[in-house]
């Protein structure tokens, strides 16, 4: 029955995976063919991960980005500190592990393995030059997530819940230093915040394509609850998961916003007819320019 399980939920996500790509392939070209101003703009730049990146490393961590990453460090100390985190890890504890696992497992199998899969596929294999683009930006905002992430990780070292052992002391267990329990035990959550930023990104960057948007946006909040609700609440105490997505949302839509300005400012061509006026000593008029 577990094997069985298992290779339930490997295929599940392998199924998962495959409607992702496509259906962001389909979209991706259906845009193109709708804009014709779009896809010449797509012809003539690809982008690159590296473009822009340290200015968007710097900026994503103290530009506004920087609230988000404090609201999400605020509501931490207030869900540990009023044992929101405890009731949540109960909660999880007590459901049917089955079901949950059903539901949950494929979240946490996908939050691990599509911040590589999806961003290398858009940008290293699909033939689309617009979603070559986005993958570029997916690359670049995930990288920057999860170097933060870890970061955070190694300084803060949280210990995870576990369903035999959770109390308030627990949800508040921090041995603030450096790599005093690893990267793998801390605070946020890092499933939650690369995926965040890396759905964001792409939301961030097509968003005027609302079912682009509306999608990448319950991945995340899939992924979030996955972490917390999956492997019997044991993976990330709740406000892990909140501070993560809070974090790599604002990172994920910041970086898409850079390329997302520059596409727009790329979009727009001078007019062809400009009337300027001319005051030059005594000289009064106007200046008329034609471009053809």
């Amino acid at each position: 029955m577990t094997r069985l399980l298992t290779k339930f939920r490997t295929l599940l996500v392998l199924l998962l995976f495959t409607a992702f790509a496509s259906f962001a392939h389909a979209e991706m070209s259906a845009a193109d063919s709708t804009s014709a101003d779009s896809a010449a703009i797509d012809s003539a730049q690809k982008l690159s991960p590296f473009d822009h990146l340290g200015h968007n490393m710097l900026l994503s961590a103290f530009g506004w980005p920087l609230g988000f990453h404090m609201l999400g460090g605020a509501l931490t100390y207030k869900f540990s500190m009023e044992n929101n985190d405890l009731m949540v890890a109960r909660f999880a504890a007590r459901q049917d592990q089955l079901v949950y696992g059903i539901a949950f497992t494929p979240g946490m199998m996908m939050g691990t393995f599509f911040p590589i899969l999806v961003p290398g596929y858009m940008y290293f294999i699909s033939d689309n030059r617009a979603l070559n683009n986005t993958g570029a930006v997916a690359v670049q905002a995930t990288a920057v997530a999860f170097l933060y992430n870890n970061i955070l990780k190694a300084i803060s070292a949280r210990e995870h819940p576990d369903a035999e052992l959770n109390s308030g002391e627990r949800s508040r267990d921090f041995k603030w230093g450096f790599f005093r329990r690893g990267v793998f035990y801390g605070w946020p959550s890092g499933h939650s915040m690369t995926n965040a930023a890396m759905a964001m990104s792409i939301a961030s960057y097509n968003r005027d394509k609302p079912l682009v948007v509306a999608g990448c946006a319950l991945y995340a909040g899939y992924i979030a609850t996955s972490m917390v609700l999956g492997a019997k609440g044991e993976a990330h105490w709740f406000s892990d998961a909140v501070a993560g997505t809070l974090m790599g949302t604002s990172i994920g839509w910041y970086i898409g916003s850079v390329f997302y300005k520059e596409k727009v400012s790329e979009k727009q061509t001078p007019p062809k007819v400009t009337i300027a006026p001319l005051f030059f000593d005594d000289t009064k008029g106007a200046v008329l320019s034609v471009r053809i």
